[in-house]
């Protein structure tokens, strides 16, 4: 599959099987992943992958339960239930739609390494160009793994469960994760959005504006 036809399937998979992923394939993804373009060229990245059994399990596991503190406080309660109520509904739906990461082959870890090139006073602009980098290698690895036939998907539930993240993986304090993925074979590829975000998604045309702001291409 080539780099335009990976763009346009690549798709968020949260169900997957537990077929292996060759290293071959893993190895030429993460490489494509590191070329992608670096502020400063600083590289202020890293990439963990994690293939163990049982961290794989552990990271599984967190992931699960910080989803469901994300459900938790981004989707509206039922009427009239209470807040342990609420709380208990997300747990399940968590473990619902993402009880398949517990298999999941491969897991890569994003994370953030700080080089210290900007001068004294610039720490936030190169806080940013250092979380800009990364996402453009995570996006190089979420596209390079499609072309592969596997799926992806960019996941931030461990911000929920940060202390237990932290010590899993024995992060330094000035390192920090922004975003990770599941890597595997999906049990199938997800033909299209869901309701629920294909109401609220907009046409391209209405987010390109033309020579200044003001002037989209179509109103919303």
């Amino acid at each position: 599959m080539d780099a335009l036809k990976a763009i346009r399937h690549r798709r968020s998979v949260r169900s997957y099987t537990d077929r292996p992923v060759p290293d071959d394939d893993l190895d030429q993804i993460l490489r494509l992943a590191l070329l992608a373009p670096t502020g400063s060229n600083a590289q202020a990245w890293s990439l963990i992958v994690v293939r163990d059994a049982d961290k794989r399990r552990q990271l599984a596991d967190l992931i699960v339960r910080g989803a469901g503190k994300y459900f938790a406080i981004m989707r509206p309660p039922a009427d009239g239930a209470t807040p342990d109520e609420h709380a208990a509904w997300a747990a399940d739906y968590a473990e619902q739609v993402l009880g398949t990461y517990r298999q999941v082959p491969v897991w890569v870890v994003g994370l953030i390494v700080p080089r210290h090139l900007f001068p004294d006073g610039h720490e936030d602009d190169e806080r940013l160009s250092d979380v800009q980098s990364l996402g453009f290698a995570m996006e190089n690895l979420f596209v390079a793994a499609r072309a592969k036939g596997l799926g992806t998907v960019p996941t931030v539930f461990h911000w929920f469960e940060r202390d237990a993240f932290r010590q899993l993986f024995d992060l330094p304090a000035d390192v920090d994760s922004p975003v990770l993925t599941p890597v595997g074979y999906p049990t199938e590829f997800p033909k299209g959005l869901p309701p629920r975000l294909a109401d609220i998604r907009r046409p391209w045309r209405t987010l390109v504006h033309d020579e200044s702001w003001g002037n989209p291409r179509q109103e919303a």
